[in-house]
């Protein structure tokens, strides 16, 4: 049995980088004669009873990477900043779920992002991997191996050398063996030597297809996830969240006080309630393969099943970080498609007919379709912003040589990579590229030297990506991100927005009159 790791996050928040991050962040925004209070940093019009600044938070995906979101959002909460609506993605949705589940502890002044960072001390990584041994130690064996697709190749390119020289000195030699009797011992030693090297290569490629068969029985994936499944629910239950409506509970649980600075704008299309619409939420994406949709829990739950008590919250991540091959899909079977109740659910979310509802989905990784999913945090109807939208990305390119002619120098891998990452980022950047405005509020933590399937990560690299995340939020509070300059651009953007369509509506009311 493995030893329990007890890490104290003490080894985390009390880093030096860490601590210097925060003390920047007290030189600017404390007030004199004060501890630590960060007054006079303004990043939202609203507040809490306590005199908190809330945001919408949307966390990118990114495997073991999600340490850093943990660094990232720990500064913000110390910086005196809490969270409205939040929206994830893979590790995303893991650090979005935590951080709506597990509260903060006000007697022990504990934040939630300390809080979580207890429950990753306390959990070795690569128990995740919780596939067969061998696949096991293979895991370990690529993710530490540098240059390992490179490896392989120049060790398939050797072998097949090998082969041919093999097969040439079989011809050679058993053609020699009829004018000279000598070569006899030639001829057999290398019969001797190909068979086996043919031997190997039948071995290998009748086990890669007991793989392949074995991977298509266990859902296509190599790690079952369930020690994950485990891992989370435990969490939930640890903290009062046993089924959805606890879930909806906790994460739409609106703040104690809560109210806008005084003397701020107020939005018209708000009315008499200057709150209006101000409710915390959480979204988690996933992606179903088998309807070939963009799945958000716990929105969508209703899709496949009739009562909220059938399914457990911990299942929802558990979709979402379906790393595809790495883990096995998450499948939900027994939809019970001839409900009408659900078949309505089909046709208002996703405007399916009964006869096109499956009887079972399977999931994979929400990264899939979108990994950075900023667009679920849009309201269009707001005229002005009460609070900011910011995002956390993780940053994993590695730098080129920009004058390098990509195109016609990619390898196989990095072209199903790049293949792969168009599709992931489509919806995304879709929508940063109409709302470019949204950039201002995202931060981005730099994690190309780490490798985000490293499950079986050390201590020291786990600190120093925890780092990174504290120094790219306390970089994005003192350099980058201006509320009132991103507000002044929200309502800029609305007001061409609502001139568009106005311009929009005429010209179409003009056509309309011409036909007529």
């Amino acid at each position: 049995m493995p030893a329990i790791k007890k890490t104290p996050i003490a080894y985390f928040t009390e880093a030096p980088a860490v601590l210097e991050a925060l003390q920047q962040l007290a030189d600017k925004y404390d007030e004199p004669g004060s501890s630590h209070n960060y007054k006079k940093l303004v990043i939202s019009d609203t507040l809490d009873g306590e005199g908190y600044q809330y945001v919408n938070l949307v966390q990118e995906g990114g495997g073991v990477l999600g340490i850093a979101l943990v660094g990232y959002t720990y500064i913000l909460e110390k910086a005196g900043i809490r969270f409205m609506r939040l929206a994830g993605t893979s590790a995303g949705a893991i650090n979005t779920t935590l951080l709506a589940v597990v509260k903060e502890d006000k007697a022990n002044k504990r934040t939630s992002s300390e809080r979580i960072l207890e429950y990753l001390c306390e959990k070795p990584f690569f128990d995740f991997v919780d596939g067969h041994p061998f696949a096991q130690r293979l895991i370990k064996w690529v993710v530490k191996t540098e240059h390992f697709a490179k490896r392989i190749k120049r060790c398939g390119l050797w072998l097949g050398i090998i082969l041919t020289l093999l097969i040439l000195l079989d011809i050679t030699s058993f053609g020699l063996l009829f004018h000279d009797p000598m070569f006899e011992g030639v001829a057999i030693t290398s019969f001797i030597l190909t068979g086996i090297v043919l031997m190997a290569l039948g071995f290998v490629g009748g086990y890669f297809g007991y793989l392949i068969q074995r991977l298509k029985n266990r859902g296509f994936g190599i790690n079952p996830g369930k020690n994950f499944t485990d891992w989370i629910k435990m969490i939930m239950e640890k903290n009062g969240v046993n089924n959805i409506d606890d879930l909806e509970a906790v994460s739409e649980k609106i703040p104690a006080g809560l109210q806008l600075r005084p003397d701020v704008p107020i939005d018209k299309n708000l009315g008499d309630n200057p709150l209006k619409g101000l409710k915390p939420d959480i979204t988690l994406i996933t992606s179903d393969i088998i309807t070939q949709n963009k799945i958000e829990f716990p929105r969508m739950w209703n899709l496949f099943r009739e009562n909220k008590h059938e399914i457990h919250p911990a299942e929802f991540v558990r979709a979402s970080m379906s790393i595809p091959i790495f883990f096995e899909s998450h499948i939900i079977r027994d939809i019970p498609r001839h409900l009408p109740i659900i078949q309505t659910n089909w046709r208002n979310h996703l405007l399916l007919e009964p006869q096109d509802i499956p009887t079972a989905v399977r999931f994979v990784d929400g990264g899939i379709l979108s990994n950075f999913p900023i667009n679920v945090l849009y309201n269009p109807e707001v005229t002005i912003p009460r609070l900011p939208t910011l995002g956390i990305e993780l940053d994993d390119s590695t730098p080129t040589d920009n004058t390098m002619n990509q195109a016609d120098n990619l390898s196989l891998g990095a072209y199903i990579g790049k293949l792969f990452n168009t599709v992931r980022y489509y919806y995304d950047k879709d929508f940063l590229l109409k709302n470019s405005l949204f950039r201002k509020g995202i931060g981005v933590i730099k994690v190309s030297d780490y490798n985000w399937l490293d499950f079986n990560i050390p201590e020291e690299k786990q600190r120093e990506l925890f780092v990174l995340g504290a120094q790219a939020a306390a970089k994005f509070l003192l350099e980058d991100f201006n509320w009132e300059e991103y507000k002044t651009a929200r309502i800029i953007v609305h007001q061409q927005v609502n001139t568009s369509r106005k311009d929009m509506r005429g010209a179409s009311e003009l056509l309309t009159q011409s036909r007529k």
